[in-house]
């Protein structure tokens, strides 16, 4: 099994900057043989962009009020070129990476949530909301360079489409193939200063 590693994410590293350990994001991908159910590829990046939106968001449920984006029924989505980092970066971008496309799903039963209990998610922690979604052998079989979580049917190119996503250096790109199933686990931890 091939086991890549982008940056350190351990969620209790505090040499970051006061600015980063306060929320860290990280992104986990595992591939797996669609017939034997093996474990082929564990990729664990970090941190992913919050974008404006999604410090929004994150803002108006920490005080309980009506939220501007619905971002708790979304997708993941997965695309074949990376993104130019941009707090205000939407939907569209991702939506302009593949002419016909395939890479976006809603969450699987049961998520977002806290305290994740799915041992093959390397991020999860008490103090994180976890998104998860799985790309069958049908979907998203491409080499995957971009990964982000999106509002449910939002519009290609409007503000608020995008919570947050992560570009992935060459070395973290995954290859996916119609044998292959993918698992995507996006974690946003919250670390008080």
């Amino acid at each position: 099994m091939e086991q890549v590693q982008e940056t350190p994410v351990d969620p209790k590293d505090h040499s970051k900057p006061a600015e980063r350990k306060r929320v860290k994001e990280t992104v986990v991908l595992v591939t797996k043989d669609a017939r034997t159910g093996k474990t082929l590829q564990i990729v664990e990046v970090g941190p992913n962009l919050v974008t404006d939106a999604g410090d929004r968001y994150y803002a108006q449920r920490g005080a309980v009020e009506a939220v501007t984006h619905t971002f708790s029924i979304g997708e993941i989505v997965v695309a074949q070129s990376g993104l130019v980092n941009s707090k205000t970066r939407t939907f569209g971008a991702f939506k302009n990476m593949n002419s016909t496309y395939t890479g976006r799903k809603t969450f699987a039963a049961g998520y977002p949530k806290t305290a994740d209990s799915d041992t093959d998610n390397s991020g999860r922690t008490i103090d994180a909301v976890t998104y998860k979604t799985i790309f069958g052998t049908t979907e998203a079989n491409y080499t995957i360079r971009a990964v982000g979580i999106s509002r449910s049917g939002g519009a290609t190119n409007s503000d608020g489409q995008l919570l947050s996503y992560k570009t992935l250096a060459i070395a973290a790109y995954v290859q996916k193939t119609s044998s292959i199933t993918l698992t995507v686990y996006i974690n946003h931890t919250f670390l008080g200063v």
